[in-house]
């Protein structure tokens, strides 16, 4: 049975990159307030997790309506709104990330907000300072 689960470990361990959500079930990650139950992979790059983390922290705090609009070129009135009221984001999807030459071009994160019933996107792309996080957006 040990052999049985190193061997699928290492078979989802060799296409974390390819897979990143193993199971999704519910409504789709763009309906706000829908049931989501993600199984998302264990040995995914969790790097572009890591700066939306970053990123929610700092929506949530005094600093939102300066980073939203000067940084990510978005609307403050309703990002900041929906995020300051939010203390709990659980991320549901993940698109594929893709590596390859020349860098990928862009990829969704979606989190729940459950107390407000929406959805917060971030976005990542590739522009002339690298890889990293383009805008947000707020599905309600």
């Amino acid at each position: 049975m040990g052999a049985i689960a190193c061997v699928a470990s290492f078979l989802v361990y060799n296409n974390r990159v390819e897979h990143p959500v193993l199971y999704y079930y519910g409504a789709s990650p763009e309906v706000p307030g829908g049931t989501a139950i993600p199984i998302l992979n264990p040995f995914r790059n969790r790097k572009d997790e890591g700066n939306a983390e970053w990123l929610i922290r700092d929506l949530r705090s005094n600093k939102c309506e300066q980073v939203v609009s000067e940084r990510l070129r978005a609307d403050p009135k309703q990002v900041c709104m929906v995020m300051r009221n939010n203390t709990k984001a659980r991320l549901i999807w993940l698109e594929t990330e893709l590596d390859s030459q020349p860098p990928r071009g862009s990829r969704e994160l979606v989190y729940d907000l459950p107390k407000n019933k929406a959805r917060l996107i971030v976005y990542f792309r590739t522009d002339e300072a690298g890889w990293g996080v383009s805008t947000v957006s707020i599905l309600r």
